[in-house]
């Protein structure tokens, strides 16, 4: 992984600011066609407000102008009010003739030719054509609504005049520039948007990329052997990389811890290595040497090379079954066994060594424990036990199974030293020893790491726990008989 570095850090800032500055172009593209759309729509409404009252006055107008041809006062003062309408409602007259020609002026509406002085009354809109009209709709009564450009407009049809339909035309113009006097306020506040938008993400930038180099940093000296390194960010972070530098940290301790008792497992291996090579060497030496003299000295001997030898026998068998049980090539054959019968059996082979160390082995269970299990693992898991409780027992030593709740439970109980709490969850470790009266010289060292693996290779659990302040209770469940 390469160190987060100048490059990547300009890079994943311009893509910030980018991305804000992307939303902020959206969002003012946005506001501006939402204010224009907002603008065509209040113009529409008030022309459509306003077009209705209007359209009845020319009505009324035009019809009293039509009724009124022989007094020519009358009728150029009801031209002069069309006139005034028109103007102070930014109105205009056309007339849709029966063969669907569209005539600017107001003479359809007042029967007579139109006067010069109506000149600026009687011509379309600048910026709407006759084509923008739709003749079949005014012609049938209904009205229209548009905008050309800047141009909003309404077109509201009169009272038929003979065949002519007379349509008045409201306009009204709308900003084109729909930001109008607030584009500089906008722009400035873009301008302050995009500031504030870099600020933020430099601090961002900042923020993850000194914690992913300080990963790095720690990863690479991990990958180069020193488990001693930390990432060590602030502990009062809370988010998804300081969990993640945390998780790195804990790694890291466990690798520590790993190495750890793999030095100690070796050197405890090679311990118990040592010394019965040591002894069957120096037993061997002394018999070819000569050293050795007479029958029962021999046989002394003899037995001590066989004692020292079935110890190294059972240490290997040990580490073979552990490595086994690590690369998941341990075989189980689960048969239906009465798991009373295969313990008692298991506890009774350890009566003459219980007998020798002046310890008493009792076993106690009141029915038929039946049980779905390889009776030789299930009897290896008592063994490795007992062993382990013949170690540091002062007088006592109890073994119990029943079933109950879908499990069978076998226990084991000893009344030596106890072990400390803090040390409970970790006695089924390798090797690893956490009384502090020293044992008797009973097992390998690893049958508690190989209670642990068996026991949930067969789907159950194993545990530890202080009875009474003294002394120590093992317990093994695993799955009853279905």
């Amino acid at each position: 992984m390469r160190r987060p570095g100048p490059r990547f850090r300009t890079r994943l800032l311009v893509a910030i600011v980018a991305v804000a500055f992307g939303a902020l172009v959206l969002s003012v593209v946005g506001t501006a066609a939402l204010a224009r759309r907002t603008a065509t729509d209040a113009a529409i409404s008030d022309l459509r407000e306003d077009g209705p009252p209007i359209a009845e006055t020319l009505d009324n107008l035009g019809q009293r102008f039509r009724r009124a041809e022989t007094n020519e006062t009358n009728t150029r003062a009801i031209q002069q009010v069309i006139e005034g309408t028109l103007r102070l409602s930014r109105g205009t007259v056309v007339v849709i003739t029966e063969d669907g020609r569209v005539v600017e002026g107001v003479a359809g509406l007042l029967g007579a030719p139109a006067s010069a002085a109506e000149a600026g009354l009687l011509e379309l809109p600048e910026g709407l054509t006759a084509d923008d009209l739709d003749i079949g709709a005014l012609t049938s009564g209904n009205e229209q609504s548009g905008q050309r450009g800047s141009i909003v407009f309404l077109a509201e049809p009169l009272a038929d005049v003979g065949s002519n339909t007379p349509v008045l035309l409201l306009t009204d113009d709308v900003e084109t520039n729909p930001l109008g006097r607030a584009a500089p306020f906008f722009l400035l506040a873009a301008g302050i948007a995009l500031v504030v938008a870099f600020l933020v993400a430099a601090y961002l930038v900042r923020r993850l990329t000194r914690p992913l180099a300080a990963m790095e940093r720690t990863a690479q000296r991990i990958a180069a052997g020193d488990l001693s390194a930390r990432v060590q960010l602030d502990t009062r972070a809370d988010d998804e990389l300081a969990g993640l530098a945390r998780a790195l940290d804990g790694m890291a301790a466990e690798l520590e811890s790993a190495r750890g008792l793999e030095r100690g497992f070796l050197l405890s291996v090679s311990h118990d290595l040592r010394t019965p090579l040591t002894s069957i060497k120096g037993y061997a030496d002394a018999i070819a040497d000569g050293a050795v003299e007479g029958r029962e000295a021999q046989v002394r001997a003899a037995s001590v090379i066989a004692s020292e030898a079935r110890r190294l026998e059972r240490l290997v068998a040990d580490l073979l079954d552990l490595a086994r049980l690590d690369a998941h090539q341990f075989s189980l054959t689960p048969q239906p066994v009465d798991a009373r019968d295969v313990v008692a059996e298991a506890v009774e082979a350890f009566r003459p060594e219980a007998d020798d160390l002046g310890v008493d082995l009792s076993f106690s269970a009141d029915a038929p424990v039946p049980a779905d299990a390889d009776p030789e693992r299930l009897a290896q898991i008592v063994a490795n036990l007992v062993e382990n409780a013949l170690k540091y027992a002062r007088g006592r030593v109890s073994v119990g199974v029943n079933a109950g709740n879908g499990s069978v439970r076998l226990r084991v109980d000893d009344d030596g030293p106890g072990i400390d709490p803090t040390d409970l969850p970790r006695v089924f470790d390798r090797l690893y020893t956490s009384r502090t009266v020293p044992g008797r010289t009973v097992g390998t060292g690893l049958g508690l790491a190989i209670v642990r693996e068996l026991a949930a290779a067969m789907g159950g659990t194993a545990a530890a726990e202080g009875v009474d302040g003294t002394g120590t209770r093992f317990v093994v469940e695993i799955p009853a008989a279905r």
